[in-house]
């Protein structure tokens, strides 16, 4: 079925700091999934792959629960430090108790109308309490205004990758482990079961959960 996403080890593994081999599902942990949505009738969604080709409607959605409340990042960067599609990142509150949000938040869309070049996807699990929501809620709320001038946009971006660079990089970061997940087919008309292709991290105060989705990985298989 093509090149899936592969969750790798991605900035942890440059900075010499290895992830954890299992999550402890004991211990407060996030999950999250893309997937690609394609409007009906019928609707089809399916796990997304890189190699999906585009088409006219088609999007990219982030399923995302946790074991605990908790703040969830998320955000797609190029190698180059751009947006792959234009796409805004989103900040928003997890609720707990492994109940579903769905990403993005209206209006705001992940259109795959046209393929994007490269790039990483962050999703990092951020404790109600982390010194970091604050910054990373003012930056990610600048960013969503569609007729932000370009020069603007591509320093916020900078920003945002610095400042996940920073989380990512510390050394109490958990993150989840670089397996592939196992390729599933096409769901028409019926609920897409995310958690069978989700990847999870745990989370703390002082241990943000981060997980890497890579598709320059996919590109060289």
């Amino acid at each position: 079925m093509g090149r899936i996403f592969y969750f790798v080890l991605g900035l942890l593994t440059a900075t010499g700091v290895l992830a954890a081999p299992t999550v402890d599902e004991d211990k407060p942990h996030g999950r999250v999934c893309l997937s690609l949505f394609e409007p009906g009738p019928p609707e089809k969604e399916e796990a997304f792959q890189i190699s999906a080709p585009a088409g006219a409607g088609k999007t990219v959605r982030a399923y995302v629960d946790a074991s605990d409340k908790c703040t969830v990042l998320v955000a797609a960067i190029t190698k180059d430090g751009k947006l792959p599609n234009g796409w805004r990142p989103q900040l928003s509150e997890v609720p707990g108790d492994f109940e579903e949000i769905l990403l993005p938040t209206a209006p705001v869309k992940w259109d795959w109308s046209t393929s994007s070049v490269p790039f990483d996807f962050y999703v990092l699990f951020l404790s109600p309490d982390s010194k970091e929501i604050a910054e990373a809620k003012k930056l990610v709320d600048a960013m969503q205004n569609p007729k932000v001038d370009d020069r603007v946009l591509a320093l916020q971006t900078g920003k945002l990758k610095e400042l996940i660079g920073r989380i990512a990089a510390d050394k109490n970061t958990n993150q989840a482990p670089g397996t592939e997940p196992e390729v599933g087919g096409v769901f028409r008309g019926t609920a897409f079961p995310w958690r069978q292709f989700a990847r999870a991290a745990n989370f703390a105060p002082d241990r943000p959960g981060v997980v890497i989705l890579s598709s320059e990985a996919a590109a060289k298989k």
